[in-house]
């Protein structure tokens, strides 16, 4: 029974995030290998508040190809499964994986293409106008008006850019153009309280509580609840490697109120709250 619940869980979260949205969504045209870096790195750029950087490379994707549509598996999905992965471009191929499997890594898939990086560049940064005209470009191509993918982004970093910065005593890894922290030293630098959820039959790690309220998935999902128990999911989903559980800083980051931060001369630089 268990089994089963799991199965029609995934393929119901699997096929609601593969799904087009309301009114039949349109079916882009598939990114091309050079294209879809620079989607990545957007997509990236944008989540962790460089919104400039995001825009610059989107605009570049859409005036040499137009709207084309970017697909991805996380990089450590495949050295977790050890064996070759479900085209995430192919929605029969990866939902036959995680009925068969099941392929737990179904919700991990991220998806973009460049009006949506711009809307929602333009509009973190506080553009309106420009966010509107690219959100008009998202309807024209029959999405929704409320169309979203993904969570929020980091805040944006308004105002003098400070002076002061501290480098952080942690250990960081890039991935997918996301700056990932191990959770234990990451929250032990940050001053943020935690404790894993262990499964008690197999001893396994399914997820860790942040705070009181908060809580993330160390399953291959990137749901997630902030500190505030509010919806706030990740970019990256966590995974555990070696022993060793990597999240995105960003978000992290968010929870211990930071704003400010860089990666420079291979540490991690924040500014004072």
């Amino acid at each position: 029974m268990y089994r089963l619940l799991t199965i029609f869980t995934l393929v119901v979260m699997g096929s609601s995030y593969l799904a087009s949205p309301p009114g039949g969504p349109p079916k882009l045209p598939r990114a091309n290998a050079e294209a879809e870096q620079k989607l990545k790195e957007a997509y990236a750029c944008y989540v962790q508040g460089w919104y400039e950087r995001a825009i610059a490379l989107a605009n570049e994707v859409y005036e040499k190809y137009g709207d084309v549509q970017a697909k991805w598996f996380p990089s450590w999905v495949q050295r977790v499964m050890k064996k070759r992965i479900p085209n995430p471009y192919e929605k029969g191929e990866v939902l036959k994986e995680t009925l068969e499997g099941p392929f737990l890594f179904t919700m991990a898939i991220k998806s973009v293409f460049p009006s949506y990086l711009l809307a929602r560049s333009y509009a973190a940064m506080g553009d309106k106008e420009k966010a509107l005209l690219w959100k008009e470009r998202i309807i024209e191509l029959g999405f929704s008006p409320d169309f979203t993918l993904g969570p929020s982004p980091s805040p944006p970093r308004k105002g003098i850019r400070p002076r002061i910065w501290q480098p952080l005593p942690l250990p960081f890894r890039e991935e997918d153009y996301f700056i990932l922290v191990p959770l234990d030293q990451a929250c032990k630098v940050l001053g943020i309280p935690f404790r894993y959820k262990v499964n008690p039959k197999t001893g396994k790690r399914t997820g860790a509580q942040i705070g009181e309220k908060g809580l993330i998935s160390l399953m291959g999902r990137p749901f997630a609840r902030n500190i505030k128990g509010e919806i706030d999911d990740m970019a990256y989903a966590p995974y555990e490697e070696g022993g060793v559980v990597w999240v995105p800083f960003y978000w992290l980051a968010k929870q211990a109120g930071i704003r400010w931060w860089e990666v420079r001369d291979g540490k991690i630089y924040v500014a004072p709250k």
